[in-house]
This record gives structure tokens, sequence and C-alpha cells, in this order.
């Protein structure tokens, strides 16, 4: 069922501070995914990470490129302590002097802690203009 309006601006918030953070050299997105459950699967072959430290430690390394996350549109759903999100966006990858917009769709599951709203899956994908699936 879609949010109320209450947790769909908490989902937000979290949303639009983590993109900030990822966008941020030196910033600690990892602090966002601090719980022992929180699992990401990323837009390439590959990426699968479970637990804090592992998640941790790849946001921070991500924010270290300067790429520019933005959240575009955010809907937000919720059934009792569980939410979850579509997040429609764009990178702007930056690498060797050129910048690239990249679509990037992020699908983020979140449990209301003790302490408000706090991640537990990240996943990740970049649409492609000519699916293959």
């Amino acid at each position: 069922m879609q949010a109320d309006e209450e947790t769909s601006i908490e989902i937000e918030a979290l949303i639009r501070e983590t993109y900030r953070r990822m966008s941020t050299p030196g910033a600690d997105p990892g602090e966002l995914f601090a719980h022992e459950d929180m699992t990401v699967a990323g837009s390439g072959q590959g990426e699968l990470m479970d637990g804090p430290d592992v998640v941790g430690r790849v946001s921070r390394t991500i924010a270290s490129w300067g790429f520019t996350w933005t959240p575009e549109q955010i809907r937000v759903w919720r059934e009792g302590d569980v939410a979850w999100a579509q997040v429609l966006g764009q990178v702007v990858a930056r690498r060797d002097g050129v910048e690239e917009n990249v679509p990037y769709w992020t699908t983020g599951v979140f449990v209301r802690g003790s302490d408000g709203w706090e991640w537990r899956y990240w996943g990740g994908a970049e649409p492609q203009a000519e699916p293959r699936v």
C-alpha cells in the first residue's frame, strides 16, 4: 500500500541524504548502511554485498569517486514497520575528464527501528534503451 505522508517524507529524506553522501568525497554513506542485515545488489554482475562492513567500505569508495547521484522521482510504500521505495534518477559519472549521465534506478527496503527508518536492502539497476530480456 502507498505509504502515508509522514513515512514518505522520512524515507525520501533518508534516500536524499544517502545520495548526497554517495556524491561527496570524504562522506560516509556507510553510516546509513550499518544494520547487520544490510544487503546490496548493485547494477553490475558480481556486485553483491552483505553486511555493514563490506557495504560501508564499498559505499565510501563510491563516494570517493565524486560522481553525482540524483534521485529524481521517489515513490514509497509501507506495511507495518517495513517500507520500500522506487527511486528513479541518474548518476553523473566522471572518468578521465569525461562526464556521462547514466540512468540509475534503486529499489530500497527499509525497516523502522527505535531511531527511525534504516536501510536493509539496496537494489541498483542501469536501465537500458534496448533491454535484452
